[in-house]
C-alpha cells in the first residue's frame, strides 16, 4: 500500500512539473494552422489581391410608390437570387446578407424599385484580429494534443482528473475561437445591406384637384 501511494505522489510531482512547461511551449507554436476534420481556416476570404480581410456594409433609404410589403418582398427575393439571405425584415426595415461580390448588383436592383437617398457604405479591417485568433487557435490545439498524450500515460485517478480539467478548459477555448473565426470569415464573405423603405405620400381628393390644376397650367405655358 505504501509503495502504491509513493507511486501516486511521484506521478503527481511529475505532472506538476510538466504542466507549466506545456503552457509555456504553446507560446512558441508556429503560425500556420493545421486543418483538422470538421473545421478549416480559409486562405484569404478578404479583398482579392490585397491580403486584407475587410467587412463591408451598406445602407440606404428607398422611397417607393408601391406598398412597403411589395417592396420588402422584392428585396428579399432578389437577395435569394444573388445567393444571399435575409437577416431581419421587420416593418419598414430590411437587412440582408449577400455575397460581397454581389453587393453592387443588389444595390442597383434596389434603385429600380424607387428613389434612393442617403446611401452610405462602411468597411472594417479585421485582418489583425483574425490572424491573432488563428495563431492562438493553433497554439491551443498543440496544448490539447499534449494533454491527450499525458492522459494516455496517466495511471492514477487523481492525475487523470487533473489533466481532464485542464483539457476541458482548453477544448472550450478552442471551440470559442473556431466560432469566432467562422463568424469573421462569414462577415467578410457576405456584405450587410440595410434598406429602409419609405412610401411616397399620395395626394388626397383635394390634392388631386390642385395637382390637376397644376398640370393644366403647366401644359398651357409649355404649349
Amino acid at each position: 500500500m505504501k509503495t502504491k501511494n509513493a507511486k501516486n505522489v511521484s506521478a503527481l510531482r511529475v505532472l506538476a512539473f510538466l504542466l507549466p512547461a506545456l503552457l509555456v511551449s504553446c507560446a512558441a507554436a508556429p503560425a500556420r494552422v493545421a486543418e483538422p476534420a470538421g473545421f478549416a481556416v480559409s486562405e484569404n476570404p478578404g479583398l482579392p489581391g490585397t491580403g486584407r480581410m475587410v467587412t463591408v456594409s451598406a445602407g440606404l433609404d428607398l422611397f417607393v410608390r408601391s406598398t412597403e410589403r411589395e417592396t420588402r418582398a422584392a428585396l428579399i427575393r432578389q437577395a435569394g437570387n444573388l445567393g444571399g439571405f435575409v437577416f431581419s425584415a421587420a416593418g419598414a426595415s430590411v437587412v440582408v446578407w449577400v455575397p460581397a461580390e454581389n453587393m453592387e448588383d443588389f444595390l442597383t436592383y434596389a434603385g429600380t424599385l424607387g428613389n434612393v437617398e442617403n446611401e452610405r457604405r462602411s468597411g472594417r479591417d479585421i485582418t489583425d484580429q483574425f490572424q491573432n485568433d488563428v495563431v492562438r487557435l493553433d497554439s491551443l490545439r498543440n496544448v490539447r494534443a499534449r494533454y491527450l498524450a499525458l492522459l494516455d500515460r496517466a495511471t492514477a485517478v487523481s492525475e487523470m482528473l487533473s489533466i481532464e480539467r485542464e483539457l476541458e478548459r482548453v477544448v472550450l477555448e478552442i471551440e470559442r475561437l473556431e466560432a469566432r473565426i467562422r463568424q469573421a470569415e462569414t462577415s467578410v464573405a457576405y456584405s450587410t445591406v440595410t434598406v429602409r423603405i419609405r412610401e411616397r405620400s399620395r395626394p388626397g381628393p383635394v390634392g388631386w384637384v390642385f395637382y390637376g390644376l397644376f398640370r393644366g397650367i403647366r401644359w398651357l405655358f409649355v404649349w
